[in-house]
């Protein structure tokens, strides 16, 4: 757990180095390189995902733009996208825009799908969350570059067992993050046997927080009331546990769990039967049938049973993101590997769509 003087350190650290955020026109952003724009006679850098959020308000995908660049160069693409933007600009465009201390703009999004919630606003309301349900911190993160924050925090008296299964016990709690979109409130879920946490934020029972308007906050503190209730547990969570347990994951799945640890950590191919028990013998058996597991398609591959369950995919996710096993990870990973996992679970296995006994 977290203890308070470490909270206020991480507390004080987010206020500090939240992006500021201004409303502007689109128009008034003036690009000179590919990462660089001009606003109000000051030069601002532009990161990758501030610059996919300008080329996506103008109309132009991530993908056209690297195109157009490498169509006709940096200067000349840099031109088309200063027109391209002041056409829209000309309608009136108002645009809120994130900038960090160091003055790169790290988020540009239209105004009216921009939540003005304060990081101040965030961590207050946080708080009085915790004192009214009996919350302990687990963990926190902190993105410099967007000034996304979240928290997660478990209930000092909710615990659940999946269907007396002793090894499926969960203290329960919440997810509570702040983006450029607002609050969001998700269940989360920590597996006592091996100490995984897992954020769930496909089930009813997430809700987001966009609008600083009183009847927004009424219901938003009334939802949390209500899921208090159920002990913090997805209505849904016992029954898509043991489907998830029942069934194998695709290949495509699989895949999808090797592809979220080695894009986020600097793990070797070799060592991730650690994570995945199955995974060797899976390929080695497609590959002894003559599949070349390469060569199909990602429709395929939804359709290919593996010899890891669905369950297991899952907790090899929150395992890996759960613990430091040593391993180099990008900033934020395990909160992103924790959502991730808690998206597939969700979801449900690829192989419960599979009809194995067909008349024809």
């Amino acid at each position: 757990m977290i203890s308070q003087s470490q909270f206020d350190s991480f507390k004080t650290e987010a206020i500090s180095k939240q992006p500021l955020r201004r409303r502007i026109q689109l128009s008034d952003l003036k690009f000179h390189t590919m990462d660089c724009v001009e606003y109000c006679g000051v030069m601002l850098g532009v990161n990758r995902k501030g610059l996919q959020d300008i080329v996506k308000i103008i109309g132009m995908s991530s993908a056209g733009s690297k195109s157009l660049e490498q169509a006709v160069g940096e200067n000349s693409a840099v031109d088309i996208l200063n027109s391209l933007k002041n056409i829209i600009g000309g309608i009136s465009k108002e645009v809120t825009i994130a900038v960090t201390p160091d003055r790169v703009i790290t988020r540009v999004t239209p105004t009216d799908k921009s939540s003005l919630i304060s990081i101040q606003t965030y961590f207050d309301t946080f708080e009085t969350m915790a004192n009214r349900h009996d919350l302990s911190v687990k963990s926190v993160s902190f993105n410099s570059e967007t000034g996304a924050v979240s928290i997660d925090a478990l209930s000092n008296k909710s615990e659940v067992q999946v269907n007396q299964l002793k090894d499926e016990v969960f203290q329960t709690g919440l997810s509570f993050s702040k983006t450029v979109e607002g609050i969001q409130a998700d269940p989360y879920m920590h597996r006592l046997v091996c100490t995984n946490g897992m954020v769930t934020r496909q089930f009813e029972e997430s809700y987001k927080l966009k609008s600083m308007e009183p009847k927004m906050w009424e219901e938003f503190y009334k939802h949390l009331d209500r899921i208090e209730q159920n002990d913090f547990k997805p209505k849904a969570f016992n029954d898509t546990v043991l489907r998830s347990m029942n069934a194998p994951a695709s290949l495509a799945e699989l895949e999808r769990g090797v592809n979220l640890l080695t894009g986020h950590s600097n793990i070797e191919s070799k060592e991730l039967e650690i994570f995945f028990k199955g995974i060797s013998q899976t390929y080695n058996k497609y590959h002894a049938s003559g599949i070349d597991t390469v060569k199909l398609s990602q429709e395929q591959k939804r359709n290919c049973r593996t010899g890891v369950t669905h369950w297991d995919l899952i907790n090899g996710i929150t395992d890996f993101a759960s613990h430091n096993y040593g391993y180099e990870k990008k900033p934020n990973a395990d909160r992103y590997l924790q959502v991730q996992a808690g998206d597939i679970l969700a979801k449900g296995p690829d192989t419960n769509n599979l009809v194995l006994n067909q008349p024809f």
